[in-house]
């Protein structure tokens, strides 16, 4: 059986065919289809933070997990106060997709953390956000443009990361936040050329890695690697839990 993927939602009202600003519970498709083609099994997970036992159900039916993209983080998960620039806060999925993380971990399920993922990994361990990366590093490398791909190399430094993603390899990217604090107990495994960290992970968890560019967006290319080793990963934790 393929190993089953949770895919965390977004919770937003969106708009399509004849319908406007409806609400909806929804994933972009390039994350679907990189857990297809690593050879796992997709699943949608709604943030449902106000379901009994949410957490526990949701991992019970899951072998790894993916925290996706999205909206900023709200800064009070890491107790500052908001910076003019950033999204409204949405509780429920900062509720929600911090519990499954955490639930994760304390199980060591496999999990991968992508941009707004990365940076709730990085609050789970107590690190906090640099708001705004405008303010502290010159340029603006990471979003050149709202609603377009930016595009630029990352250095690997080190970790798993290091056996699937070369150095020098030119990534997809779209935010204005980043690491301020490290949290305690992650290894810093990738820096962009401003020196912003691109990549984090656990080195005593089986599989517990961020990135905060999107390798979804390439994922019959460079990004294939890091979906393939959380399929690996989740296929051993299945073995593992039965």
């Amino acid at each position: 059986m393929r190993p089953r993927i949770g895919i965390t939602a977004y919770w937003l009202e969106a708009s399509w065919g004849p319908w406007a600003e409806m609400p909806a519970c929804l994933a972009p498709q390039a994350y679907v289809n990189s857990i297809l083609v690593a050879g796992g099994f997709p699943l949608l997970v709604p943030p449902l933070p106000e379901l009994e036992g949410f957490v526990d159900e949701a991992l019970n039916t899951l072998d790894g997990l993916i925290l996706v993209g999205g909206s900023d983080v709200g800064a009070s998960t890491y107790g500052a106060d908001p910076h003019p620039t950033n999204d409204p806060p949405n509780v429920r999925r900062d509720e929600a997709e911090l519990g499954l993380l955490r639930g994760a971990l304390d199980r060591d399920m496999p999990l991968l953390g992508i941009c707004r993922g990365f940076q709730l990994l990085n609050i789970a361990y107590g690190g906090t956000l640099e708001q705004h990366l405008d303010d502290v590093v010159e340029g603006d490398m990471h979003r050149v443009q709202l609603g377009h791909w930016s595009n630029h190399p990352v250095e690997i430094l080190g970790g798993k990361i290091a056996d699937l993603v070369p150095n020098g390899t030119v990534i997809h990217s779209h935010h204005h936040q980043g690491i301020e604090t490290v949290g305690a107990g992650l290894e810093v495994t990738a820096k962009a050329p401003d020196d912003t960290v691109e990549g984090l992970e656990d080195p005593n968890k089986a599989f517990a890695v961020g990135v905060l560019w999107h390798p979804e967006e390439a994922h019959t290319d460079s990004g294939a690697p890091v979906f393939k080793a959380l399929i690996d990963a989740a296929a051993q934790y299945a073995q593992r839990a039965s």
